[in-house]
């Protein structure tokens, strides 16, 4: 992410009640701005496919 070498994100959300988040990406990361390009539903699980504006 720092290097800006990741085409794209595909980011698949299980809906799990947790009581506190966990963070995807530990470290300081820079701020990316995305752009929703796709989206995926199986088994109750969501796949989101986003790249960079």
């Amino acid at each position: 992410m720092k290097q800006n070498l990741v085409d794209k994100y595909i980011i698949t959300i299980i809906p799990t009640i947790l009581g506190e988040g966990i963070p995807l990406f530990l470290g300081e990361n820079p701020e990316i701005q995305l752009k929703l390009i796709g989206t995926k539903t199986n088994d109750g699980m969501v796949e989101l496919m986003y790249v960079q504006r």
